[in-house]
């Protein structure tokens, strides 16, 4: 790995070592096989508050597909890591033009990174967070290395603080809301998760919950092995497409490689107890399936696939993620997190959560603020565009 020369700058006051400045040194270099990375990786997983998107069976089905394009960022403070990144490096234009950006757990490219990392950070060693963010940012775009671009990927606004705490320009591609059902907030209150909702959607499921009775029992029953996860996930991915081709969208599943990622996904995770596939029926008839992820006693609805009926009081959506609610509360999870993508149905089911961003950081020099410059005038011409067509 390329070494850059430890850097001393002062932290914010909830990571100081007292009142001394720590020393951090940076590394980066490609990434090394997944074998190699594991012990590492894990053993830093296991000082971490990190996310299940940071989990070693995600990181290493994104490693699979995408070593050659990766790189590592180690962080090391007395000659122990205390945080790791993984950068996808992609390049625009030909030679001493050529663009350079790195995107964190990603890689840059649309349709590979249609995967959806969420919760997206730096792996860091807890009390390391915010000195291992601001590091990775300023040696990126600052150091030997020097990116034109980092581009962080559904992170929270802590990427937003560190940017700025290094002096560098952070600007949102996009954003989104997540939503969230807090089960202990609910076993404390014990009256249970639908006493939690409006009354109008307390009422749609209850009444879809009873003509789907009159079908059979409503129940939900979980995939007993991986054999059985990634088999649910082929009607899964069915559903869910003829569901988006109905509105004329194109669905992840129709991407090169989408179903692959996710079936090494399933076989890696589920050993770990890290994930969940869920299907609901009605006597012998299937309602629908969600695929769950399961992280410390958190659960992230990564997606789904629901047969609709002609009856539009029947709610497959809704029915199924309140079984699936009712079973995690039962099995003394936490949070029930619809995660990022907004909608009626998540805004009715649970609580704003936090806000997610796609971030772009980048030095605050002339070139950034010419960029700045053009996207807003591309924004102005083309909503004349739009008002000049009415």
């Amino acid at each position: 790995m390329e070494l850059e020369d430890p850097g001393e700058f002062e932290q914010p006051d909830e990571v100081r070592l007292g009142r001394q400045p720590w020393r951090l040194e940076f590394e980066i270099g490609p990434a090394p096989s997944h074998g190699a990375l594991e012990p590492e990786w894990r053993a830093l997983l296991a000082r971490s508050d990190a996310s299940f998107f940071l989990s070693w069976p995600w990181i290493e089905t994104w490693l699979a597909r995408h070593a050659p394009v990766a790189r590592l960022a180690r962080i090391v403070r007395d000659g122990q890591t205390v945080a790791l990144a993984l950068l996808g490096e992609r390049k625009r234009g030909f030679g001493p033009l050529a663009i350079r950006s790195l995107h964190l757990h990603a890689t840059g490219d649309h349709d590979a990174d249609r995967v959806a990392v969420e919760y997206n950070d730096v792996l860091a060693a807890r009390g390391f967070e915010v000195a291992a963010r601001v590091t990775l940012l300023d040696r990126l775009l600052r150091g030997r290395w020097r990116a034109r671009a980092v581009v962080l990927p559904m992170v929270g606004g802590a990427m937003e603080a560190a940017a700025a705490a290094a002096g560098l320009r952070a600007r949102r591609r996009a954003e989104s809301r997540c939503a969230v059902v807090d089960l202990e907030a609910i076993r404390l209150w014990g009256d249970g998760y639908l006493a939690r909702l409006s009354s109008g959607t307390r009422a749609q499921i209850r009444r879809a919950a009873k003509l789907y009775g009159e079908r059979g029992a409503l129940r939900i029953e979980a995939a007993r092995d991986p054999t059985e996860a990634v088999a649910w996930l082929e009607p899964l991915a069915s559903l869910h497409e003829a569901r988006l081709r109905s509105k004329g969208v194109r669905g992840a599943f129709g991407v090169p490689g989408f179903m692959e990622f996710h079936a090494a996904l399933v076989a890696r995770a589920w050993p770990e107890g890290t994930v969940e596939l869920l299907r609901v029926r009605a006597g012998e008839e299937v309602i629908g399936y969600l695929y769950n992820f399961l992280w410390r006693g958190w659960v992230g609805y990564y997606t789904s696939g629901f047969v609709y009926p002609d009856d539009n009081r029947l709610k497959p959506g809704l029915v199924a993620h309140w079984l699936a609610i009712e079973r995690h509360l039962a099995a003394g999870d936490r949070v029930y997190d619809f995660m990022a993508g907004e909608s009626r149905y998540k805004n009715s089911m649970a609580n704003p959560g936090p806000v997610l961003v796609d971030l772009v950081v980048e030095p605050d020099d002339l070139l950034a603020r010419w960029g700045d410059r053009a996207r807003r005038l591309r924004h102005v011409l083309r909503r004349l565009r739009r008002t000049s067509a009415l």
